[in-house]
């Protein structure tokens, strides 16, 4: 009679370790699943079920340390998703939606989205259309932060680095073979016009984006246009006065930015940022008004370099 109790106990658990992580006689996971973030399975990184490899019901997702990170609640083809911050409150809510491309699997917001503050307080709305932020709208009227614009210039900037880094890996790997060589470097120009035409557009649309708008993807533009065409930078170098003065863009890093301009055109540097290498020797190139230099890098806080 003992023998029986104990198996009585026992058998619910073996019944349901089996059942845990299956796979169908196809290779597809059924049933319920639970992956861990460590080998003595303390730290749930997720847990969920599955049907024929596709999710059913609500599936919970957590961070390293085992905090709840977001909840899927699975309904035909829709995921209704929450975000949760690691106080346990709502982050952001809204519906999200898995489509099976021949290639991938896209995943992307759709509709709209509520943001709440980390106290718990509903700030703002966000609407997607396929994964792509349209509009933010804030509670808040007096806001003026462009989540979408933020959005935009985040995205410039990561395509920029990206193709920067992988194509100049390239070039670089490829100096002893011409034809290669002139394939990533034309690679690497069209690249970089696509970025410096996308900056133009912000730049002709909203002017500089300054702090207030952009928040720290205010300086974004300036980083990118430091790699731009001279006649862009020409075009664009009023707007960046006016955000110098608005301290959205250091006055300092202006300074180079401007002397390195006036040399690509063959005039003389204004503050005397540029060197160039000469027998180990560092020589400063030609200055306008070398006489008053001093009170100029004064100016702009070159006064100690």
């Amino acid at each position: 009679m003992k023998v029986l109790l104990c198996l009585s106990l026992l058998l619910p658990a073996l019944f349901s370790a089996q059942t845990l992580n299956r796979l169908d006689k196809h290779g597809r996971k059924t049933g319920h699943w639970i992956n861990y973030a460590d080998s003595a399975k303390t730290i749930k990184l997720f847990e969920g079920r599955f049907r024929k490899d596709k999710p059913k019901g609500s599936a919970y997702f957590y961070t390293n340390k085992g905090l709840l990170d977001r909840v899927e609640k699975n309904r035909f083809r829709k995921l209704k998703t929450t975000f949760y911050y690691p106080n346990g409150l709502v982050r952001m809510s809204g519906n999200a939606r898995l489509e099976n491309l021949p290639d991938r699997i896209h995943y992307y917001y759709y509709g709209q989205w509520k943001v709440y503050s980390d106290s718990g307080k509903l700030e703002k709305y966000y609407y997607y259309r396929k994964g792509e932020l349209i509009k933010t709208v804030y509670l808040d009227k007096n806001r003026k932060i462009n989540d979408s614009l933020i959005a935009a210039l985040n995205s410039i900037d990561r395509d920029f680095t990206a193709h920067n880094t992988r194509l100049t890996d390239s070039i670089n790997a490829n100096l002893k073979n011409p034809e290669k060589y002139r394939a990533f470097k034309q690679e690497l120009a069209f690249k970089d016009s696509l970025s410096f035409a996308s900056i133009d557009r912000i730049l002709d649309t909203y002017g500089y984006p300054g702090k207030a708008v952009a928040g720290d993807a205010t300086a974004v533009p300036f980083y990118i246009l430091g790699f731009a065409p001279v006649h862009l930078k020409e075009k664009h170098m009023g707007k960046l006065l006016m955000a110098a003065t608005r301290d959205d863009i250091s006055m300092k890093s202006l300074a180079f930015f401007i002397d390195k301009l006036r040399l690509a055109k063959g005039e003389k540097q204004l503050y005397g940022t540029q060197y160039y290498l000469k027998k180990d020797e560092y020589l400063l190139y030609p200055v306008e008004d070398e006489a008053h230099l001093k009170e100029r890098r004064a100016s702009v806080g070159l006064e100690n370099e």
